[in-house]
């Protein structure tokens, strides 16, 4: 047998082999509900190409490295295949299965590998589609089938005329088009996701002009519809700033791709939004560079306040009882809870009355029946069913209570889960968004205990500072009770304040300590409470309320914040800077009254409740 007649069959038996493979592969996928994700397929040309017959056209492909191995590029290693033994449209490939090697010596895991080929028209038109695959000629790479359509065009042959021939005026190049693009390389949306989730999005941009990018920049051009939310609630802290989404000096030649890639924060509010982002290079809008972004809301995250100050008792001899606090502690996924007592006894109460009593460690399952609409609790010596719902409390009303079926581990504690909470515990149906919420009720000082803004190692005139700003956010939400009304609870213990409940106070003395020591004490303008919000850190100044969230806010006015001078934005901008409060009650001995005027002008402290 000759060497030319052997390599041929052992090409036909591999191509048979690659097409079984990929057969069995792809029933293997679809037996198990396993479809070939789009976001891992990229065609950086177009997947319809049009041609007309004997046109050589250059086809630019990108693929992603989905792998956890790194990909080898080069002769004989991992090379861009065609699934098939030869192609009608082959023009100058290596091999009549091989039509490029990748452009890269190698390619990391989630990196891209690029490769460029030249194609061929038939003189038959007619739609072609062809299969190609990374391999190194023995086994392919997951994740990497690529199928594109081309679409060879009638020819039309012009009629012969006498008219003597026209010459063409020479037209003068646009002056902007040496600065184009075409998008290559789609962002795998539509997005889903709750308010203020974090979104990932990549997309790859051709360089169509005859100018190198040398610099390229990202702004954000409008949210679609608006409807109150403003530009800077999708802004992401890695942001480099305002709508300015990123900046990139990677040199991109004409003919090439340049890949971007950002992170996004959903809108606050529930609806379906177009977010809308222009791709400058070297300072100039790029022709064909601007991205749609579809994003769909879920439900509601963090809402701009109203921030119409709310009165403070002026009969301080006569001040009311410290205020009920009532925390969404999040949406259950199964409808249901499983509750104890840990120091003390529990009782399950509906209405005020008890219902079952557990003793310590005792367990009660509590559950909403969608279909029937009650509620369902079981457990040792607990068998009972409602239309009404139930409240958990502790003997003495005041030990904690442990969510046993909650997990939510502490990053650098190994073995603590902060699943215990003191108060009242509710499993409640919320008709209005047809979810099922566990809510947590205590005494607003109690619940501050239980909040992670700030750490029990920082300054206690810092902690001070942040406590009462915190106290006063909850007491504005407490006062008007209306933000999370229709899910029957008052703050969030995710978006409006980190709450961690029991454990958090448990290993936080100093806070304790902080909170007792501003015990009732609230910011106030003009006799008002006065909504004080606060974010991470600065860039050297914070910003006036108008510049994110449209209107006038007297207090929420922007002040520089030297001690971040020269730091990246981290949050909203407005109100308070906790890396710049930090820095003046560290090192400039500042107190936690001083630190609070300083970020809220015009503001005095004034106490509340007893």
């Amino acid at each position: 047998m000759s060497l030319a007649k052997k390599s041929g069959q052992e090409a036909k038996s591999f191509n048979v082999s690659l097409k079984r493979c990929l057969v069995v592969w792809s029933f293997l996928l679809f037996a198990f509900g396993l479809a070939l994700p789009a976001k891992a397929l990229t065609i950086v040309e177009h997947s319809h190409v049009p041609l007309q017959p004997g046109e050589v056209k250059k086809i630019f492909v990108s693929i992603k490295n989905q792998t956890q191995a790194k990909w080898i590029g080069g002769s004989g290693k991992v090379a861009l295949y065609l699934y098939g033994s030869s192609s009608p449209l082959a023009s100058s490939w290596k091999k009549a299965d091989l039509p490029a090697n990748i452009d890269q010596a190698s390619v990391a895991p989630g990196k891209f590998a690029t490769a460029s080929f030249n194609v061929k028209a038939p003189s038959k038109a007619g739609s072609y589609v062809e299969r190609f695959l990374l391999g190194d000629g023995k086994t392919w790479q997951k994740y990497t089938v690529i199928e594109i359509s081309f679409d060879v065009q009638k020819q039309v042959i012009a009629k012969q005329t006498t008219t003597a021939p026209v010459t063409q005026p020479v037209t003068q190049p646009d002056p902007t088009s040496s600065y184009s693009a075409k998008l290559m390389l789609r962002p795998s949306g539509p997005f889903t996701a709750p308010g203020n989730d974090t979104l990932s999005v990549n997309f790859g941009l051709k360089n169509i002009g005859s100018s190198s990018w040398s610099k390229q920049t990202i702004v954000l051009k409008e949210v679609i519809p608006n409807l109150g939310v403003k530009l800077a609630s999708v802004q992401h802290d890695s942001w480099v700033s305002g709508s300015e989404v990123l900046s990139q000096s990677t040199p991109v030649q004409p003919g090439t791709l340049g890949l971007f890639g950002f992170k996004i924060k959903a809108p606050a509010k529930t609806g379906s939004y177009t977010l809308r982002f222009a791709v400058e290079a070297d300072g100039q809008e790029l022709q064909g560079g601007e991205i749609d972004i579809p994003v769909t809301v879920t439900a509601d995250g963090y809402i701009a306040p109203d921030p119409t100050p709310t009165p403070v008792p002026t009969d301080v001899s006569n001040l009311p009882d410290e205020p009920i606090i009532r925390v969404g502690l999040y949406a259950t996924t199964d409808d249901r809870s499983v509750i104890r007592g840990v120091i003390t006894g529990m009782n399950l109460t509906q209405n005020g009355s008890v219902v079952c009593s557990l003793s310590v460690g005792q367990e009660v399952v509590v559950k909403f029946d969608r279909t029937n609409k009650v509620y369902v609790a079981s457990g040792s010596g607990c068998q009972t069913q409602s239309s009404n719902y139930y409240v958990a409390v502790a003997d003495d009303g005041v030990s904690p209570l442990e969510v046993t079926d909650l997990s939510r581990p502490v990053s650098w504690l190994p073995g603590a889960n902060d699943n215990k909470f003191r108060g009242k515990l509710e499993l409640r149906y919320t008709p209005k968004t047809d979810k099922v919420w566990l809510i947590n009720e205590l005494p607003i000082e109690t619940y501050l205990k239980g909040i992670a803004e700030t750490s029990d190692v920082s300054p206690m005139e810092f902690q001070k500072t942040l406590l009462t700003a915190a106290r006063t956010y909850a007491m504005y939400h407490v006062t008007r009770a209306t933000k999370h009304a229709d899910e029957y609870f008052i703050v969030d213990a995710k978006y409006d304040q980190v709450y961690r409940g029991y454990g958090q106070e448990a290993r936080s003395p100093n806070i304790v300590a902080a909170v007792d020591a501003t015990r009732g004490l609230v910011v106030t303008y003009q006799d008002k409470i006065a909504i004080t919000p606060y974010f991470s850190r600065s860039d050297g100044r914070t910003r006036d309320w108008s510049e994110v969230w449209g209107g006038v806010v007297e207090w929420c006015k922007g002040v520089s914040v030297p001690q971040d001078a020269g730091k990246t934005l981290w949050g909203h901008g407005v109100g308070m800077s906790a890396s710049g409060a930090l820095a003046m009650a560290a090192h400039e001995g500042k107190t936690y009254d001083q630190i609070l005027k300083y970020f809220y002008t015009g503001i005095e402290l004034k106490r509340f409740y007893k």
